[in-house]
């Protein structure tokens, strides 16, 4: 399948909300001549009801029902050709199984972008799709069903490397605060502070509430303030701009997965070099210990020359395999 082929084609596209990828996604499949129907793939968005479909997946199993319904009498007369659903962990089995009766003649694709360990009920789902693709290399390999597709980088993320040395940051993170996020963090900035690094520091969670929780469960939470996190989410031109300003980007991937974060593929669009705790970055084609450093999360060592060494550019063909454009196409193939 080529970019040309979805040209015209009706799609009914599921996402989680997060920090606007979603969007960025349905833009780019217009901008290939789709016409798009977008969603939100959970029925409750506020973050303690998230909280609870942690502990309980199937609270809100009557609720979603009622919200996915409705969306099928909404667009009942249309005829699409792809229905994408990504993560699937609120969608129940009784509306995929609508999704068969009602649009008999759409593709059924699923993209997991979180291990399936994390994704409650989801491995019952996965006879309903004709196409399933995950970025977790490892659950690849268990679920023989699942084709690898990694993550991608949004046009915005589309930058030569630098040619001068002129970084306003030495080393940057920009992400969500989960796990143990924090505590390596932690480690990571007294490193920094000892060797007299500039660093940016973009901490985000979704309320005080999970502030809160934290500091009750979390020792790393005992003596910090609130006020050093964020409770408002980044735009993705402003992360594109605080990246741009760096000369390293820190990732800490959830410890219970081994799939690359957007974070990671948001590196090679932008030509830029990265730390990062996950160990499987070795086995990608854009891996190189010169654009790369893996470190320990539980006993952080920075690599110090790692800072000095200039960045390698990639070929061609292998930083356009994560574009954007290039994801569309292979999921709904």
């Amino acid at each position: 399948m080529s970019g040309t082929d979805i040209n015209g084609k009706k799609i009914l596209f599921f996402s989680p909300a997060f920090f606007n990828y979603e969007k960025l996604i349905a833009e780019k499949m217009r901008d290939m001549g789709m016409e798009v129907d977008m969603y939100d793939v959970r029925s409750v968005t506020r973050p303690f009801e998230r909280a609870m479909l942690k502990v309980l997946p199937d609270i809100y199993k009557k609720k979603s029902i009622g919200y996915y319904e409705d969306i099928i009498n909404r667009n009942k007369m249309k005829n699409y050709d792809y229905i994408l659903i990504v993560k699937c962990d609120m969608t129940p089995i009784c509306i995929l199984e609508r999704f068969r009766t009602e649009y008999p003649k759409a593709k059924l694709c699923l993209y997991l972008w979180d291990s399936v360990k994390n994704i409650p009920g989801v491995i019952e789902k996965f006879k309903y799709f004709d196409t399933l693709h995950s970025f977790d290399l490892g659950d690849c390999e268990k679920y023989p069903i699942l084709k690898f597709r990694p993550l991608f980088f949004a046009d915005q993320f589309r930058k030569e490397s630098k040619t001068s040395d002129d970084y306003k940051y030495d080393i940057s993170f920009l992400g969500t605060i989960h796990s143990d996020r924090y505590a390596v963090i932690k480690q990571v900035q007294q490193i920094a502070q000892e060797q007299g690094l500039q660093c940016y520091w973009f901490l985000y969670l979704q309320s005080k509430f999970i502030f809160y929780f934290y500091k009750l469960t979390k020792r790393e939470f005992i003596d910090v303030s609130k006020d050093i996190f964020s409770y408002d989410k980044m735009s993705v031109s402003d992360i594109a701009r605080i990246v741009d300003n760096s000369r390293i980007i820190l990732d800490i991937q959830h410890p219970n997965q081994t799939g690359l974060t957007i974070r990671t593929i948001e590196m090679v669009g932008m030509n830029k070099k990265l730390i990062t705790t996950n160990e499987s970055i070795k086995q990608y084609d854009f891996y190189n210990d010169n654009n790369v450093a893996v470190i320990n999360r539980d006993y952080v060592k920075l690599p110090l020359k790692f800072l000095t060494k200039p960045y390698i550019p990639l070929t061609d063909e292998v930083y356009e395999k994560y574009s954007l454009k290039r994801w569309i196409i292979e999921v709904l193939n």
